[in-house]
């Protein structure tokens, strides 16, 4: 029987396109906690549950559910309240899609200028520990260094597909729900567009990229224990400790980016997450799925609709 063949590039777009915050955050420098460890740390307002229902008044009940994305089966596994209120949902909202227009753009954004290899941007011993990781991959070095820094950074925050969290086929709690609206025929509206999310990072200073490859590359022996801490922690509704740990994390990072992660990656995308949110469930009943880093704290999407008036009750 004649084995798959793997599409280098296919693959890597893929990676990319799914990544979040998450990712950012799991390389940021590490404050190393035990493997699973639930630690406690700030209250954040909304710091508590996935899932919520909102409404305006007498207005149609709508949901918001914060997912993490990770092919971990703990994760895929749907309780009935959450199933309930997809079903009884008219549109379905995401932040993005995994359409092949959207691929496609992911894969041009990943890309390094034509001609250009970042070998000549990273040095010796960055290059001798990729070449050391990219076979858990499945990624020849030489795809590697055909993307722009932050690309292959985002690459090696995620596990690899063969690994104990992540054997299977690549699927995403997002991907599962977006099956299940097309599935239901409802409505489906993306939030974003790969541009909107993985354009953000063509900001960064070279140095900032390296920053972020260099964490990347420090915390990769450690990664499948730090997404273990997360997933526990998802599991259990406390979504506080992303916030936390972000902000932990942060101390230590450059000036640009805690501005980059603050600011452009979750505060501006949460208003423009929200403006889009208004106008589609004054139309109807919606289920709207966004990375769960996106749901607590003052400026996050949770508090930003209350700002608007709606009444937010947890359901989960």
């Amino acid at each position: 029987m004649k084995s798959m063949q793997i599409n280098p590039l296919a693959h890597l777009a893929k990676v990319a396109f799914v990544m979040t915050c998450l990712w950012v955050f799991t390389s940021l420098p590490d404050a190393k906690a035990a493997p699973g460890q639930i630690t406690p740390c700030a209250s954040q307002l909304y710091g508590k549950g996935k899932l919520w229902e909102i409404r305006k008044g007498d207005g149609p009940k709508s949901f918001v559910f914060g997912t993490m994305h990770s092919r971990d089966r703990r994760i895929l596994y749907l309780p009935g309240v959450v199933m309930q209120a997809l079903n009884k949902s008219q549109f379905f909202m995401m932040e993005t899609t995994l359409s092949e227009e959207n691929m496609r753009t992911s894969r041009r954004l990943m890309m390094a200028p034509h001609g250009e290899n970042m070998r000549q941007h990273l040095g010796e011993r960055r290059l001798a520990q990729l070449k050391e990781i990219a076979p858990a991959y499945q990624i020849p070095l030489e795809n590697l260094l055909q993307l722009k820094i932050w690309a292959i950074a985002s690459v090696i925050s995620q596990p690899p597909a063969n690994s104990s969290q992540n054997s299977g086929q690549l699927t995403l709690l997002d991907r599962e729900l977006e099956k299940i609206a097309k599935a239901e025929g409802k409505q489906i509206f993306a939030l974003e567009k790969a541009s909107d999310q993985l354009g953000l990072f063509d900001g960064l200073s070279k140095a900032a990229q390296l920053e972020l490859l260099d964490s990347a590359l420090e915390g990769f022996a450690d990664l499948e224990d730090e997404l273990e801490t997360l997933t526990r922690h998802y599991i259990r509704g406390d979504i506080n400790h992303f916030f936390c740990r972000m902000n932990k994390d942060l101390k230590d990072a450059s000036p640009e980016i805690r501005e980059f992660i603050t600011d452009k990656l979750l505060i501006d995308r949460n208003h423009a997450m929200v403006s889009k949110i208004q106008s589609r469930i004054e139309q109807g009943a919606a289920f709207i799925a966004v990375g769960a880093l996106h749901l607590p704290g003052e400026e996050g999407v949770l508090n930003l609709l209350k700002k608007q008036g709606y009444s937010l009750r947890k359901r989960f």
